[in-house]
């Protein structure tokens, strides 16, 4: 959801800016006629730089809803031509983009993801097709008929479309943590929204598209960096971000080394894939630690967590509780095949005693090594390298405690 602010804001300041625009000098209206043009250029391009094809799918989208606003939208609304093609946007829209919600990420560098990037732009185009060849047709009189647009005074959109809409962007959210192209797909569908709803204003197609182009870059720009600086298998920032992270760090901080005991021998009893279940428990123990303690993947088995401004009296206690809550926790051992696809219901079922189902259940611990500069001024590489012996330290204390 914390991906969605940033393009939520571009929207809001997209409309407030849009007042202030409409009384600049006429001179600056071919820069701002040309401006969406631009940005939805630059995003096209980066999507194919990323090889992400459901963004790419969404920006062809908003630039096929630029064309038919330049090419059908510049008359009233009272004329039957442009009724249509208002009408025809407010469905084809959320229909196209309900469609990038549902599609599976395959990259634009094969034919499988080529089809995924145009199969709604497709369909939105064929769309159109149609309603160029069949302007008279009764079917798209009905269609007006049947969708009348301003429901209530200053809003434009039918209240038939809102809800088709309102529909979209509630599966969208439902579903943001399971496919790749919600976000994307999210932005577009708010934007054109906007757009059609306060249709009537001045510069407001131009300035909800712009918003649209931005935040799909946005979005594209925070995945990198994710790609960069995040762990994909625990969701934690990376060694690359702890390294960033490190260099900021004052005078005062602690770093704390945390290894999971016995995981090799883990992995080969039970198997990789369970291994990686236990580091993705581990790290969200570690990713809900208090105190102001930053978690980080450092690699392997072994994380880290970084305390800025504090000291070893300070930080211990949270790192105590957070070795207890890691041993007392339980995971069950069962077969893949038996695993709920639901996250949400794979959710509540994790942490539960397997005894109650008859199910193998297992546990793990870890232990811990913390170092803090010392009157010397140490730099944090030296104090890591002191959290680490401390980690050895723990190890040979028994395991399951903390050093330093």
């Amino acid at each position: 959801m914390t991906r969605l602010i940033l393009p939520a804001i571009l929207l809001v300041s997209a409309i407030v800016f849009r007042g202030y625009a409409v009384d600049l000098p006429p001179e600056y209206g071919l820069i701002l006629r040309g401006l969406p043009w631009v940005v939805i250029a630059i995003t096209l391009a980066l999507t194919v730089w990323f090889n992400r094809s459901l963004q790419c799918s969404a920006a062809l989208v908003l630039l096929m809803t630029l064309g038919l606003v330049n090419v059908e939208l510049q008359s009233p609304l009272n004329q039957t031509a442009p009724l249509a093609a208002f009408g025809f946007l407010s469905v084809t829209v959320p229909v196209c983009l309900l469609l990038i919600i549902s599609l599976p990420e395959r990259g634009l560098r094969s034919v499988r993801g080529i089809l995924v990037g145009v199969i709604a732009p497709g369909i939105m185009g064929l769309g159109y097709g149609l309603l160029k060849l069949l302007p008279g047709n009764t079917v798209f009189e009905s269609w007006v008929s049947a969708m009348p647009v301003r429901p209530w005074p200053g809003y434009i959109l039918s209240w038939q479309a809102s809800i088709l809409f309102g529909c979209t962007l509630l599966i969208g959210l439902l579903l943001r943590r399971r496919h790749d192209g919600v976000i994307p797909a999210i932005i577009v569908l708010s934007a054109v929204f906007l757009m059609l709803a306060l249709f009537d204003r001045a510069l407001i197609s131009t300035f909800m598209i712009c918003a649209a182009g931005l935040g799909l870059i946005i979005v594209l720009l925070q995945g990198a960096r994710d790609l960069a600086y995040r762990d994909e298998l625990t969701g934690l920032p990376g060694r690359r971000a702890l390294n960033e992270r490190l260099k900021g760090l004052g005078k005062q901080y602690v770093i704390a080394m945390l290894d999971v005991d016995h995981f090799k021998k883990f992995n080969d009893t039970h198997g990789h894939d369970m291994g990686d279940e236990v580091l993705k428990m581990v790290a969200r123990h570690i990713a809900r630690i208090k105190g102001g303690g930053l978690p980080y993947r450092f690699g392997g088995e072994e994380f880290c967590v970084v305390f800025p401004g504090r000291d070893i009296e300070y930080s211990h206690p949270f790192l105590e509780q957070l070795r207890s809550d890691i041993e007392n926790y339980s995971m069950s051992l069962r077969n893949h095949a038996q695993r709920p696809r639901d996250p949400e219901q794979g959710a509540q079922r994790r942490g539960r005693r397997a005894g109650n189902r008859g199910i193998q259940a297992v546990s793990v611990t870890i232990s811990i090594g913390l170092a803090e500069p010392n009157e010397n001024g140490n730099t944090p590489a030296v104090v890591m390298k002191a959290a680490d012996t401390a980690l050895y330290r723990a190890k040979k204390n028994g395991r399951n405690c903390l050093a330093w």
